[in-house]
């Protein structure tokens, strides 16, 4: 009988040895799932690392672009500027051969027409005071100039830009012992001084529609404007 109780005991004891073991097997089980948590802090780390490295390279090409930019404005002004011939180049005197003229007829003001001088010449040049007219081949002297209209700088033109003057044709009633219709009118430039006649020799510009109705004692041209409402205002 003793001996069966100490069998019984033996093998209780064996049992919760063997159960406490199971126990502490199983408690020792959730460090596994901790290795499984360091693993997504460590791939947010590297997708933090990534982003830092990302906004870093998205900077980086920020102020790359910003550069890029400034060079291209820098690039486009001098472009520009070489295009306009604007840039270092020096005004000389513009020439009749270094620009291209035009006579247009306007409705208003009445009795006006608009004479345009193009730069068609490689320099800026500057186009003096009015331009010399004869309105026909009767006419015995320039028209006469507008002096209100004189403007307070000399008008310098760039490549391609225009110059613009009004004509003032007729009276309002159209009265008058020199009224002529003509095909062309004479045009030569004067120099920079007030006492200078026409510099050169002059061409003939032909009128639209080829017949243009002027009084010689009438007509008046007004000083050459960069616009063509300071030249119409008269």
């Amino acid at each position: 009988m003793a001996l069966a109780s100490s069998a019984v005991l033996a093998l209780a004891l064996t049992a919760c040895g063997e159960g406490g073991a199971e126990s502490k097997s199983v408690g020792t089980a959730p460090t596994k799932p901790t290795d499984t948590t360091d693993t997504p802090t460590a791939t947010a780390v590297s997708a933090s690392a990534s982003a830092t490295a990302t906004g870093q390279a998205t900077k980086g090409a920020g102020s790359q672009d910003s550069g890029n930019g400034g060079g291209s404005g820098a690039g486009a002004g001098k472009t520009s500027s070489a295009g306009t011939g604007s840039g270092s180049a020096k005004p000389v005197d513009c020439t009749t051969g270094s620009l291209e003229f035009a006579i247009k007829e306007v409705k208003s003001p009445i009795n006006h027409a608009l004479i345009t001088a193009t730069n068609t010449g490689s320099k800026p040049c500057r186009i003096y005071r009015y331009p010399a007219l004869r309105l026909s081949e009767n006419s015995q002297s320039e028209t006469a100039r507008l002096g209100p209209s004189q403007p307070q700088a000399v008008v310098t033109l760039d490549r391609g830009a225009t110059a613009y003057a009004g004509l003032i044709t007729a009276s309002v009633d159209r009265n008058s012992q020199t009224k002529v219709t003509t095909s062309s009118i004479g045009l030569s430039l004067h120099g920079p001084d007030a006492g200078d006649s026409s510099t050169e020799n002059g061409v003939d510009v032909p009128v639209p529609g080829g017949s243009l109705y002027v009084e010689d004692d009438n007509a008046q041209v007004t000083f050459w404007q960069d616009n063509v409402s300071d030249a119409l205002a008269w």
